[in-house]
Parts: structure tokens; sequence; C-alpha cells
């Protein structure tokens, strides 16, 4: 019986949080809630042999230029092409969100936090802990556009000061060039998943997600 108790426990638990923190921005309990668009006010330019591209302070940046200490965001096409891929103004349906603890805001590629600034994945705190990216993602559809499929955002920090970045940090993370609208707040729920095959480097704790 105790044992059936504790996840139906920490469950209400997880549900009982987003609740409280509904429609605060400021938060970063509030996830995105599904249902809402994200805008592309303007055309973007992917470079060959690459599916991303990354923003900070509103502005887009090159991989070398990240902090990622500070909230960034990965705009994110499924296919790799030899030549550059130009993605279009559109507005792109938020089917899902995720915030994670993981290695990167990459979901399996490029791990930034290895690259950028020279800071490695194992860099340690003075009392021995790792620091993480807290991540934050949302999985994207057009019917325009079907390669485009995601923007994670997220910043790195250590566990015992880290938290997600706020749908506020987010909003300034796009500037203009992305116009977030959000849809009508559901209860998100917390769950445990096994990352899919291929990204099994993935960390496969899922603090809260939202889901159709």
């Amino acid at each position: 019986m105790r044992r059936l108790l504790l996840p139906i426990l920490l469950v209400f638990v997880g549900s009982c949080q987003t609740t409280r923190y509904e429609g605060n921005e400021d938060s970063p309990y509030y996830l995105v809630p599904v249902g809402s668009v994200l805008t592309l006010n303007q055309d973007i330019e992917i470079p060959p042999h690459r599916v991303t591209v990354f923003l900070q302070d509103g502005q887009l940046k090159p991989l070398s230029q990240i902090n990622q200490y500070y909230p960034h965001c990965k705009f994110e096409v499924l296919k790799i092409r030899d030549i550059s891929q130009t993605v279009h103004a559109d507005r792109f349906t938020i089917e899902k969100a995720v915030q994670e603890i993981t290695n990167s805001v990459d979901a399996g590629g490029i791990q930034l936090a290895g690259i950028s600034l020279g800071i490695g994945i194992g860099s340690h705190g003075g009392d021995g802990t790792s620091a993480q990216t807290f991540a934050t993602r949302l999985s994207l559809r057009s019917a325009r556009q079907p390669d485009v499929y995601l923007l994670s955002c997220g910043q790195w920090a250590f566990p015992s000061d880290g938290q997600h970045v706020s749908i506020r940090e987010i909003r300034r993370v796009l500037g203009k060039i992305f116009t977030l609208q959000l849809a009508p707040a559901t209860v998100s729920h917390s769950s445990r998943e096994t990352p899919a095959a291929g990204r099994e480097n993935e960390a496969p704790y899922r603090l809260i997600t939202a889901d159709r």
C-alpha cells in the first residue's frame, strides 16, 4: 500500500505546484501551455550541414557566441542538408512542452555546454557537483513546413541553484524574431520517460510535461 501511495503523492504534488503558478510568466514552474502558437516573424537561414540556429538576447548568434549560463534557445529542423535551408515566416502550433535537466539544450548531436566558451560537460563546482542545463523543449508543428519540429530553451547552472527559464525569459531570448502567443493554461503532470532510440545519452528525467 505504501508503495502505491508514493507515486500518487508525487503526481499530486507536481500538479498542484503547476496549478499554483499558472499564468505567472515570471515563474520557472509555469510551462508553456499546449496549443500555444509560436510565430516566426522573418525568414531564417540554416547553414549547410546543420539543423539548428541559436538565439540569445533577441538575436540569432553563432554557437561560439552563446553564453550557456544565461537563457538561450535553439530552433531546430529534422533534416540535415548539403545546402542552406530557409525556414519561412510562419505560425507553429506547440503540441508538447517538456522541462528536463540535461547536459545541454541540444536534443542530440551538438552538445552546447561542451563547445560553447570552451567549458566542458564534465566541469565541476568547488564541492564536486556537475553543472547541468535546465531545458524547456517545445515540439512544433506547421502543415506548411513539417521539417520544423523543436524549440529548446535553457540555461546552465549547478543543481543547488539552477532553475528552468521562465516564459518571460524565453520571450526576451526570442526578441522580435519570434512571437509567443499562449493558449489557455491546462494542468500539467509529472512523468518519467525513457529516451527515444538514438537519444540514449539524453537525461530521461522529465520534470513537468504537458501534452495533448
